[in-house]
C-alpha cells in the first residue's frame, strides 16, 4: 500500500483498506521527512542559509516532517482510541530536537561566511515540534489506552565524509556516531509492552552529546 502523508485522502484511504481486510494498526511510527543534505558549490547562492532559505522549501519539508505526522497520528491515532483497544504513537525526532545544530559540522574552509552552508532551519523547527506533538498526544487519548514517547537519535554514520566524521566525533563523548542497527532495540521496547508505563517521553539516544 502506498501512502501520501502529507495527503488525508491518501492516509484515510489506507486507513479504510486496513480496516476492510480485518486488520487493525496497533503502532503507529513517524518517521516520514525530507532531509535536506549539507552541500555547497562556490559561486552559487547559499540556499540552505537562513537569509536565503527557499518559502517553497520551508512549507514541503514542514508539510512532510511535521503536518504529515500529525495526520498520521490524528487518523490512525483516533481509530486507536476510538475502539477502546488504545496502541502505541512513536514519533522519530532527533538530537537536534534538544540543542541547536553546531554549524561548524558544516564549515568549507575554501568558502567566504555568505556562502557557508548550514543544516536548514526547517530540521530543528520539524524535530523540535514532533516532541511538542508527542507531549500533546500523549495526553489527549491517555484514557483510551493510547500512548506516545518520541525517539530522538544522533547522527547515523552512513556515506559521510571522513572530515564531517571526525568533527561530529569529537563531540560525542562515546566518541562516534551511531550504527543503524543500534536503535532497532530502543525502537523495539518503546513500541511494545516493555515500556507500557512509559508516555509522553523524548528518548534521546545520542551517544552522550547532550551530556557535554
Amino acid at each position: 500500500m502506498l501512502l501520501d502523508v502529507v495527503q488525508p485522502e491518501s492516509i484515510r484511504a489506507v486507513a479504510n483498506e486496513i480496516r476492510a481486510s480485518g486488520r487493525r494498526v496497533d503502532i503507529l511510527v513517524n518517521n516520514a521527512a525530507i532531509d535536506p543534505k549539507v552541500t555547497a558549490e562556490a559561486g552559487l547562492l547559499e540556499t540552505s542559509r537562513l537569509e536565503n532559505f527557499p518559502l517553497a522549501q520551508w512549507e514541503a519539508q514542514i508539510a512532510v516532517g511535521l503536518t504529515g505526522a500529525f495526520l498520521c497520528s490524528q487518523i490512525f491515532g483516533a481509530a486507536m482510541a476510538a475502539d477502546g483497544k488504545g496502541g502505541v504513537i512513536l514519533n522519530i525526532a532527533s538530537d537536534l530536537s534538544v540543542f541547536s545544530p553546531d554549524q561548524r559540522l558544516y564549515r568549507k574552509p575554501e568558502l567566504p561566511e555568505h556562502l557557508q552552508p548550514v543544516k536548514p532551519v526547517t530540521y530543528s523547527v520539524i524535530k523540535t515540534g514532533l516532541v511538542g506533538l508527542t507531549r500533546y498526544l500523549a495526553t489527549y487519548w491517555a484514557d483510551r489506552g493510547v500512548r506516545c514517547n518520541a525517539l530522538s537519535p544522533g547522527g547515523v554514520q552512513t556515506d559521510h565524509s571522513d572530515e564531517f566524521v571526525s568533527r561530529l566525533s569529537s563531540l560525542i563523548p562515546l566518541g562516534r556516531m551511531a550504527r543503524r542497527e543500534e536503535y532497532r532495540a530502543a525502537v523495539q521496547f518503546l513500541c511494545s509492552d516493555a515500556s507500557a508505563y512509559m508516555n509522553g517521553q523524548n528518548v534521546v539516544m545520542d551517544g552522550g552529546r547532550s551530556a557535554w
